[in-house]
């Protein structure tokens, strides 16, 4: 799977200049499965991959220390020095209003315009109960309800969700190019039978892509009858679109038909911005403080976003090794708890690099 084929940028870099990787672990697991990824990088490196990866503090110990989220200097030098984000999680008990995480995560997100949040859902090994499942979410990354705008009176609180044509436009025509590409099917989740303004715009540019996307088995379902669709057979999905909301949601379900959030990737992109730094890869789990600095954390999902962030950067043999990797070592019985076996976090990370090629 080219890296065009799901229209990730297709610049490449002079030979002579390495790619820069910042690294934010963030707070609880967030370091943990962060740790099983940095070999993977001198695993890339060691096979003549140019890269230089540099880590970032900020995360709640930091904000602690210092009350600093991520400041407008640091924002632009990830923006304007980096090639590439490889984020574990933020989020943290004493923190309560997580306003550090939202500050962090969502200043990235929003800040480099990162629309298009891709979610494969793929069985990471062959040998699982639905072996044939290929699905893939994208999700809208940057508005929605969770723009963070609203207010909370006496007796009453009120969120805003926010939709433009232009992130709205950028979100579907990726998710139809993909479906085009790959010759899935492609349905859009939606309420604008409640909702009639905002995704009502998500209907209408919809409609609007399918007449210049003819070839693209194309529908727009309730997300109500989607959802219900979906826990009875997810194979009969291909691309699925949403929103912020609705795609975080769907997203996570689907995280369910190949064992949990633990083991889900993502990669983050903006396919329209200038800027140096436009892709953020990070597994779909959050920061998990009940399970923090017990060494229970399952990895998978992390060194997934990994191999999915070396096929953002044009290096996929390095993709599919580490894919590979990954379901060998699966197949082979390794497994974290959560999957129902007895590893740690360190143990599947070596158990899944013993399987890369040296």
């Amino acid at each position: 799977m080219e890296c065009g084929t799901i229209g990730w940028s297709m610049w490449r870099k002079s030979l002579d200049k390495p790619i820069r990787i910042a690294l934010i672990p963030g707070d609880g697991v967030g370091g943990e499965v962060m740790a099983e990824a940095l070999p993977c990088l001198e695993w890339a490196r060691s096979r003549g991959r140019s890269l230089e990866a540099s880590p970032f503090p900020y995360g709640a110990e930091h904000y602690l220390a210092t009350g600093e989220t991520i400041s407008n200097v640091a924002f632009d030098e990830l923006r304007d020095g980096y090639d590439a984000i490889l984020f574990g999680a933020v989020g943290d008990p004493r923190i309560p209003d997580g306003r550090h995480a939202e500050a962090i995560l969502l200043r990235i997100r929003q800040g480099l315009e990162l629309t298009v949040n891709f979610r494969p859902c793929r069985q990471p090994s062959p040998q699982t109960q639905m072996p044939d499942l290929d699905l893939e979410v994208f999700r809208e990354n940057t508005e929605g309800p969770y723009c963070l705008q609203g207010s909370t009176e006496p007796g009453r609180a009120v969120d805003f969700a926010i939709h433009t044509e232009p992130a709205v436009r950028r979100l579907l025509e990726a998710a139809f190019r993909r479906a085009e590409v790959r010759n899935l099917s492609l349905t859009l989740a939606h309420k604008a039978n409640v909702l009639k303004h905002g995704h009502g715009l998500w209907v209408r540019v919809f409609e609007d892509l399918r007449k210049t996307h003819p070839g693209v088995a194309a529908r727009a379902m309730h997300a109500d009858a989607l959802l219900c669709a979906l826990v009875q057979d997810p194979t009969a999905f291909g691309v699925i679109a949403a929103d912020n909301y609705l795609g975080d949601l769907i997203s996570d379900l689907c995280a369910a038909f190949i064992g949990g959030m633990g083991v889900a990737p993502s990669l983050s992109w903006a396919p329209h911005r200038p800027f140096r730094c436009t892709v953020l890869a990070e597994p779909v789990h959050g920061s998990a403080p009940d399970i923090a600095g017990k060494g229970l954390a399952n990895p998978v999902g992390m060194l997934l976003s990994t191999a999915l962030l070396f096929r953002h950067l044009g290096w996929e043999p390095e993709a599919k090794e580490v894919e590979s990797a990954v379901a060998r070592a699966l197949e082979a019985g390794a497994k974290t708890r959560d999957l129902g076996g007895t590893l740690g976090t360190a143990a599947m990370g070596t158990a899944i690099r013993s399987c890369l090629p040296h």
